[in-house]
Order: structure tokens, then C-alpha cells, then sequence
């Protein structure tokens, strides 16, 4: 399915979903903004969250702890993501070799009510 945040995106998504499996009872999406929007389209279906249905976002976006339900979501530091992205172009422009590595930046997850 396309990535792009647009509101017939979030109906698509949580039409499909459900038809897949009506049961389901949580969904966790890449972006708080998709998220929302799941949140949006099941209360536009009837559904409660998170009684009937858990949503949980990533990146947590500014506008997260304003929404209704507020958005649980996962925080990573991205600056710690980008300072370590940098400090590998730069060696690279100095003619270092930098090794593929795994770095583990972390990560938390913010309880608030929408899960």
C-alpha cells in the first residue's frame, strides 16, 4: 500500500485491515500522522479507542499529546540518529573508511491514551 498521509489513505488502511480481520484489536503504524488518522476513521466508524481498538504512532510528533484520544506513541532521538549520520559523511569526506555498523539509539514508549 502507498505511504502518503492523506485521509483516504487512513479509510483504506483501516477498511483493509478490518475486512482482513474484523477481530483485530490494535494497529501500529509508522508515523504519528497515519496514526491519527486511524484514529479519526474508527471513531468516524463507531469504534472507541482504545476499548475497541488500540492505535499507537511513531516519532512523537508535537501534536501527539493534543489529540483526542492523545496519541501513544514511540520516541527515538533522532538527534543522536543525525549527529551519528553526520559524524559518518564527515569522516567518509576526510577519506576515512567507515565500517556498516548497527547503532542502537534506543527508544521509548509514550503512554497516553490512545492504547
Amino acid at each position: 500500500m502507498p505511504l502518503a498521509f492523506t485521509t483516504s489513505l487512513h479509510l483504506a488502511i483501516l477498511g483493509e485491515l478490518l475486512a482482513q480481520d474484523p477481530a483485530i484489536r490494535a494497529i501500529t503504524c509508522s508515523a504519528d500522522q497515519l496514526a491519527q488518522g486511524v484514529v479519526v476513521e474508527a471513531l468516524a466508524r463507531g469504534l472507541r479507542v482504545p476499548d475497541d481498538i488500540a492505535v499507537c504512532g511513531f516519532g512523537n510528533a508535537e501534536f501527539s499529546a493534543h489529540t483526542v484520544p492523545s496519541l501513544t506513541t514511540v520516541n527515538v532521538d533522532g538527534a543522536a540518529i543525525g549527529r551519528l549520520a553526520g559524524e559518518m559523511i564527515l569522516a567518509r569526506c576526510r577519506g576515512e573508511t567507515v565500517p556498516e555498523r548497527i547503532v542502537d539509539v534506543g527508544f521509548e514508549v509514550v503512554q497516553r491514551k490512545s492504547a
